[in-house]
């Protein structure tokens, strides 16, 4: 008779693509060393953004609820509103915390691994399965940040702390927060997809000359905000998505090449982004120069901007990304010497403790 395989449940946060970054090298990897186990993957992202992400055979599975910010844009948090989100949660635990748990236990799995859902971890808790956290924040340290003077907002800090503090591990992923709240948090390295060099390619798709600098635009995955407009730069060909323009002839939709998107940031001389994990640590794992714009008001901010100063080709611009910002940043990084590709020490690191956890040993 064939054995049971282990299974393994991913729960990844819908806000941005932050936590998808990080847990899909994570997941990757547990899928190579452990071909066996049966792996779970639950997120509000779309199907095929999911698979774009991980290139192995995983589950799809409907998201857990979740409240996380509200956001009007890429970078503007609506306080109010993320507010009443985790306080409708919070207010309703107990029945939340139950019907999670049914649908939890319906994958029969041996771990959880949360990034950053707190309810999933308070499922788990509850059916007395292992639970792992794994992020670079944490929902509490934010909404402490932006709603912690509102009325009625300790009791809900209280419970997603002390439901955070019931994981059997916070696996800190470098950069990260201090979580000195967190008496179960423990660091770990880094977390990227590490993609693959593919300049020769990516240039005859988009028509780019052989000289020309590649500089990949991303704003993230959370939609809205200003459209960005690129300045003309003699010598640099742009790769952006929605919500950017630029000059006739030196922007390519990047999204029409039919290329990942790691590989593009792997085959660019630089990346213009948002502040924000994934293709902050991303860039550095893969050698890419790095531009982006203060954010100030993000908690997460000195902790990112600190760590890119000390890894990475790192410029940032003053105030936000207008043109001649863009231009003065990229003139830095693209004559500033090259700096070696970070490496992704996290990966091994959440993947041991996950297997240990599960024992997929």
């Amino acid at each position: 008779m064939a054995s049971i395989p282990t299974t393994v449940v991913f729960d990844v946060s819908g806000h941005g693509f932050g936590h998808l970054g990080q847990v899909a090298p994570v997941i990757q990897a547990l899928r190579q060393q452990y071909p066996q186990s049966r792996i779970v993957l639950r997120s509000a992202h779309p199907a095929p953004l999911l698979r774009d992400f991980l290139d192995c055979d995983v589950v799809l599975a409907p998201p857990p609820h979740e409240a996380t910010m509200v956001m009007h844009g890429p970078t503007s948090v609506d306080a109010v509103r993320s507010a009443e989100a985790h306080r409708q949660v919070c207010e309703h635990w107990e029945e939340h915390v139950a019907r999670e748990a049914e649908r939890l236990a319906g994958f029969g799995p041996a771990i959880l691994v949360s990034d950053v859902c707190y309810l999933s971890l308070g499922a788990a808790k509850q059916l007395g399965i292992p639970a792992v956290a794994l992020c670079s924040l944490n929902w509490g340290d934010i909404v402490r940040a932006y709603c912690g003077s509102d009325q009625g907002t300790s009791t809900v800090l209280d419970t997603i702390d002390t439901t955070y503090a019931a994981a059997d591990l916070f696996l800190q992923v470098e950069p990260h927060m201090p979580m000195e709240r967190l008496p179960n948090r423990r660091p770990i390295g880094p977390l990227a997809r590490i993609g693959r060099a593919r300049r020769g390619e990516v240039a005859a798709a988009a028509h780019i000359p052989e000289q020309e600098k590649i500089v990949l635009v991303s704003l993230g995955g959370i939609p809205g905000g200003a459209e960005l407009t690129l300045p003309s730069v003699p010598g640099v060909h742009w790769l952006a998505g929605a919500g950017v323009s630029g000059p006739a002839g030196a922007v390519t939709c990047a999204g029409s090449l039919g290329i990942p998107f790691v590989d593009l940031l792997a085959s660019s001389d630089a990346v213009i982004t948002k502040v924000g994990y994934s293709t902050f640590v991303e860039a550095a794992c893969n050698g890419t120069a790095l531009i982006s714009a203060p954010r100030d008001d993000w908690p997460e901010s000195p902790y990112l901007i600190a760590w890119a100063e000390r890894n990475a080709r790192f410029a940032l611009t003053d105030g936000g990304l207008d043109a001649r910002e863009i231009g003065r940043a990229l003139e830095e990084v693209l004559s500033a010497p090259p700096r070696p590709p970070v490496p992704a020490t996290g990966v091994e690191e959440a993947c041991c403790v996950i297997a240990k956890t599960a024992d997929l040993l």
